[in-house]
């Protein structure tokens, strides 16, 4: 018998009868070398795409919500920071930010950067593991990759890479009990973590509803296995109302998405051209092929999946890597169809071979993101010693997505905004945006926030009016951004 590689093999994958001649799963044998080669190469990929200096805008507020969570405990109430937000930050995301705090607290920067690209690694991995419900190693590390690939858009420093993982666990989990009927209880304690950690924990809950109604379709399911697998994604709900954020968890990813929808571009519908879409739907279309052409018939629970995953995907930008990751092993199902046998059952060897490749990679990347994220990239750093020599509590006019950065960078001044767009009213987020874009009365929102000072693109057209229609004259320039003050304002008579 030829040795063992990462993919699962049946007692008698290898062997030959008794007569000499081939067995069938012998003849669809992988050469020895393929599937540790791919193996390495999905990893090296991942880690190459994860080790990088910290860029993300939404990451500076992350590791000050952490902060703030750490010293204060505290998980909803009027914001700390921008008085002039009108709604209350509900911290939804606060293990991930505490935990990339604490790291940052202990090693600074390049800690932020391992664990992202940990969080990476993690997510090639619970793909993997999901795509190999349905086929070999093989075919299951390519439509990983592909699904990987596909949430490129959104691979970044933020504690939506632990949705990333967690869903593609709870797909996986489904697609096991649409082969067994049996429920995964423990998807409901698992959702209590990811409710503590990325609002998208919903999806959790109803891809499961989607495959139990696809299993119906199917006619598979009587009203006693029905109930049961309804009630794990009710436990889910359950669970996720438990969070120390409370029962109000349920309705917060609505409240942000009906404020974010109007004014930030990834809550917003999928463009068209959009590489990471096209991607994901090439994967469902190929995945589906078999059955358009009628070569092959799909069940309902399938389809039902192709289904939201194309939802998922033109939604809006966002749920891209929702549409992604649910696509990958439908995509690996179709893959395995054209090998012409069963998958073979995953085992412990082939398990514990790949976590310890995975392991050795998170290790190599420890030193390597020592060396390259020491620093930010693309943000002022060079104005630290101006914005420090600021008095406390002075109003800063900010660039949008600055925002994070100096509530970060300079805690002791106060931004007009910043992306957590739900929290502030929808007309002040328009009154900003008039600003941004110098339209008539834009002066106006200058008169309700009082800023002394702005941090704002150099190019921006709001720069170029402060200096040259109201006086304000430049601090300093760093990395496309320029501090400005403005003049002293007029003794009262």
């Amino acid at each position: 018998m030829s040795r063992q590689s990462l993919v699962a093999t049946t007692e008698d994958n290898g062997q030959t009868g008794k007569t000499g001649q081939a067995t069938p799963l012998d003849r669809h044998r992988d050469a020895r070398w393929l599937v540790p080669a791919l193996a390495l190469f999905a990893v090296a990929t991942t880690v190459r795409l994860g080790i990088r200096p910290v860029s993300d805008p939404d990451a500076w507020w992350h590791l000050r919500a952490g902060a703030y969570v750490l010293s204060d405990w505290r998980f909803s109430g009027p914001d700390p920071w921008v008085p002039f937000s009108s709604r209350p930050f509900v911290l939804t995301q606060w293990l991930p930010e505490v935990i990339a705090e604490q790291g940052y607290q202990l090693f600074g920067l390049p800690a932020v950067a391992w664990l992202r690209c940990a969080a990476m690694l993690a997510l090639i991995s619970s793909l993997v593991w999901a795509c190999r419900q349905a086929a070999d190693a093989v075919p299951a590390i390519m439509a990983a990759l592909a699904g990987l690939i596909g949430t490129g858009g959104s691979l970044s420093e933020r504690p939506q890479l632990v949705s990333f993982v967690l869903l593609a666990v709870t797909v996986g989990a489904w697609w096991k009990t649409a082969g067994d009927l049996r429920p995964r209880w423990w998807l409901a304690p698992m959702t209590f973590l990811w409710a503590c950690s990325h609002g998208l924990w919903g999806v959790g809950a109803l891809i499961g509803v989607v495959v139990i109604a696809g299993l119906a379709l199917d006619r598979r399911l009587d009203r006693r296995a029905a109930a049961r697998l309804l009630a794990v994604p009710v436990l889910s709900v359950l669970a996720a109302a438990l969070t120390p954020v409370g029962p109000r968890l349920l309705l917060t990813p609505l409240e942000v998405s009906s404020n974010a929808a109007q004014f930030v571009q990834e809550w917003q519908p999928t463009d068209a051209r959009d590489i990471f879409a096209a991607i994901t739907l090439s994967m469902i279309a190929l995945a589906l092929l078999p059955w358009v052409r009628g070569t092959s018939a799909r069940p309902w629970w399938q389809i039902a999946l192709a289904g939201t995953a194309v939802v998922c995907t033109l939604a809006m930008f966002r749920t891209i890597p929702i549409g992604s990751i649910i696509a990958a092993p439908l995509l690996a199902s179709a893959l395995q169809e054209q090998r012409g046998h069963a998958e073979t059952r995953l085992s412990r060897r082939s398990t514990s071979r790949w976590v310890g490749l995975v392991t050795a990679a998170a290790i190599v990347a420890m030193p390597i993101s020592a060396a390259v994220a020491q620093r930010p990239s693309g943000w002022p750093e060079g104005l630290r010693r101006q914005l420090g020599a600021i008095p406390a509590k002075t109003v800063v006019l900010n660039d949008f997505t600055a925002g994070g950065w100096l509530l970060w960078a300079a805690p002791k001044l106060t931004p007009v905004i910043d992306l957590r767009s739900e929290i502030y009213s929808a007309d002040y987020v328009r009154d900003y945006k008039h600003a941004e874009e110098v339209r008539p009365g834009w002066q106006s929102f200058l008169d309700r926030t009082k800023p002394r000072y702005a941090l704002l693109k150099t190019q921006a057209p709001l720069s170029a009016a402060l200096r040259e229609k109201l006086g304000w004259t430049t601090v300093g320039t760093d990395a496309d951004y320029t501090l400005l003050k403005a003049p002293p304002a007029p003794r009262p008579p």
